[in-house]
């Protein structure tokens, strides 16, 4: 799957001409927006629920305001490609190796 990173500081407009605010369930994957920008939720038992989502589990990303962003681990992962990326405050890092 591709990356959802063109959507980096744009807002998501909806087709009635909203800002997109909420969880959208599509047929292959769930994105989680608030105010117009792809943002990472919290469920019921506080576990961070990342903002693209595909049903498979191949896919997901963290988003924190509209920009790339996971502290603790890659923000992209496809495990379907064995890929990742690592992201903070919307800018690309590369961890050192170990």
């Amino acid at each position: 799957m591709k990356s959802f990173g063109k959507y980096q500081n744009l807002r998501i407009i909806t087709t009635e001409g909203l800002l997109a605010d909420g969880d959208y369930i599509l047929p292959d994957i769930t994105i989680r927006v608030k105010r117009g920008y792809l943002d990472d939720s919290l469920d019921e038992e506080g576990r961070i629920l990342p903002a693209v989502e595909s049903h498979d589990s191949t896919h997901i990303e963290h988003w924190k305001n509209g920009v790339l962003h996971f502290e603790s681990a890659p923000a992209i992962i496809d495990n379907q490609d064995n890929y990742e990326e690592w992201w903070l405050d919307g800018v690309r890092i590369f961890p050192k190796e170990k």
